[in-house]
Formats: structure tokens, C-alpha cells, sequence
């Protein structure tokens, strides 16, 4: 699977695809290609969240990102990216905008987990809920400060990154597959990437995060 990146192609000749060529990119996936979109989707939501996903599945996921394409809502450019590639990158931005709409809307009735939901019967046909024989333990109040200050850190400076290296396409891309889980064989292939190409982008990655850091801490 190779995707096609032309970025040479001036913005004013670059033409969103038509519906009819965004079906045919569709019926023209791969299994493998299928396989690469579900392991992403997958993995979006898992990091977003049941919560977040408000049981919406990978499946549920990957049909919205066709969906929004078709209707055109969102817009494939050929000449640009690859199809797959695009898919991944759309599925990415919706699942993060489920996640926003999540962090934004707390107290939303429709983010409620309601446990009767999750209760089950045992086999004399009593409820079980799975909450039932939970030993309540008192939390750890520094611990919990120092786990939540060091993810808050991490995720600020992931998106410092993310924000500084926005207009750098192929890092982007790359930034995302590490995000997936993806190592650098994976991402050479679901992107097109030579194994140059993929150390450069790694060490221009590399560089700009340095920079931040240093930047964020005052060196």
C-alpha cells in the first residue's frame, strides 16, 4: 500500500475528490487497507474513552469518517494523500472531536454511565452489578496530584508539538501513527514513506520537540 503525496501540486489546481470517486476509493480498499483503518479506529477510541465514545464503536467511527466524506462535509484530496492515509487522518480528528464535545459537556445526561446498564444476572437469574464487592479504598491524594500533573504535562507538550509542526504534513502523520501505536516499519507502510524519509521527518520531529522543551522549561 503506497500513499501519494504531492504537495508541490499549488492549492488553487488541487480539486476535492467526487462523490462517485470517493465510493469508488471505498470499494477499492484492500482487505489489508480495512484491517489498517479498523486497528486505528480501534485504537481511538480506545484512548478517547467509553465515555467520550458514548458507545459508539470503531465501526461506528470509521462509518462516520466515510460518511462525512460522501456528504461532503469533509473533503479527500487526491492529489494530496492518499485515501487511507486521509481515512486515518479523519478518524483521528473525529474521534478527537467526540473527545472535546465529551470534556466540554461533564455534566451532559448524555455521558451518564448508569449502572443499570451494566447489570448482569447470575445464575439463579439475581442482579449483579459490577460494582457489588468493591472494597473501598481511600485514595492516595499525592499520588493522584503527581499522576495527574505529569499526565497534564505530557499532554500539554503533545500539543505544543502537534500545534508547532501543524503546517508539516508528513510529521503530522508520523506524530499520529506513534500516537496509534504504529512503529516506523508500519508508518512507512500505511504513509508511503521510504526509511529516509521516515528518519528525516523522525529527526525534524526530533529537533522541534527539543526545542519546545527547552522553550517550555526556560533553557
Amino acid at each position: 500500500m503506497e500513499a501519494r503525496f504531492q504537495l508541490s501540486v499549488p492549492a488553487a489546481e488541487v480539486k476535492a475528490a467526487t462523490q462517485s470517486e470517493v465510493i469508488q476509493a471505498i470499494e477499492s480498499l484492500t482487505d489489508q487497507d480495512s484491517e489498517r483503518l479498523e486497528q486505528v479506529a480501534t485504537n481511538r477510541i480506545f484512548r478517547i474513552g467509553r465515555r467520550a465514545a458514548n458507545g459508539r464503536t470503531p465501526e461506528d467511527l470509521l462509518q462516520e469518517a466515510m460518511t462525512r466524506t460522501l456528504d461532503g462535509q469533509r473533503h479527500w484530496y487526491p492529489e494530496n494523500v492518499g485515501f487511507v492515509p486521509y481515512l486515518i487522518g479523519a478518524v483521528r480528528s473525529i474521534a478527537s472531536e467526540w473527545a472535546g464535545h465529551r470534556y466540554r459537556n461533564p455534566d451532559s445526561p448524555d455521558y451518564a454511565a448508569l449502572e443499570s446498564q451494566l447489570i448482569k444476572e447470575d445464575e439463579e437469574g439475581n442482579p449483579v452489578s459490577p460494582f457489588d464487592g468493591l472494597t473501598t479504598r481511600a485514595p492516595n491524594a499525592e499520588d493522584q496530584m503527581v499522576e495527574a500533573e505529569t499526565e497534564a504535562e505530557r499532554q500539554a507538550l503533545l500539543r505544543a508539538i502537534e500545534q508547532h509542526l501543524a503546517q508539516d504534513e508528513n510529521a503530522s502523520y508520523v506524530l499520529m501513527g506513534w500516537q496509534d501505536g504504529m512503529d516506523g516499519p508500519a508508518i512507512q507502510e500505511a504513509f508511503g514513506f521510504s526509511e529516509t524519509t521516515y528518519r528525516a521527518i523522525v529527526r525534524r520531529i526530533k529537533r522541534n520537540s527539543q526545542k519546545i522543551m527547552e522553550e517550555r522549561h526556560g533553557r
